[in-house]
């Protein structure tokens, strides 16, 4: 990737998070390095990762704020950006139970696809994943279940 690509991702991105107050450091861009960064002042953390497709190499990076909710997006080293699926955290309920049962496990086992995406994509290394983003995972793909008692 050459230097005008990295600087094209480096603004992308800073401008993409400018409200939080966060810049990518450059020598993770420079090494294509995975990591992660604290909102200043505020709750949320972004997990950033490199990779690459037959559309070029690009930052991947997964937001989360317990407030504003989450923003998953690539930066394309063309300065393009691709809005990718969140966890979702929501469904609507139905009058028939049936229906709300099998909607809440369609969200469930979309969101569980998603988290092997993210590790996949390298969005789960840098290190420590906030507990506030594994508590989240947990909930919404349905490894628990919020109604039944712990054993």
């Amino acid at each position: 990737m050459a230097e005008g690509d990295l600087a094209r991702i480096k603004a992308v991105f800073d401008e993409v998070l400018e409200p939080w107050l966060v810049e990518l450091p450059p020598d993770d861009l420079a090494e294509r390095r995975a990591g992660s960064l604290r909102q200043r002042n505020g709750s949320g953390s972004v997990r950033y990762a490199f990779g690459s497709t037959a559309r070029g190499e690009y930052l991947e990076f997964y937001a989360f704020h317990r407030i504003w909710g989450d923003a998953h997006q690539r930066v394309y080293a063309s300065g393009e950006v691709e809005h990718l699926d969140v966890l979702g955290t929501s469904y609507i309920e139905s009058d028939d139970a049936e229906e709300s049962r099998r909607r809440r496990e369609q969200m469930h086992e979309r969101n569980r696809r998603l988290m092997e995406e993210l590790d996949r994509a390298g969005l789960r290394e840098g290190g420590p994943v906030p507990m506030s983003f594994e508590i989240n995972a947990h909930l919404v793909t349905g490894d628990r279940d919020l109604e039944t008692p712990d054993p």
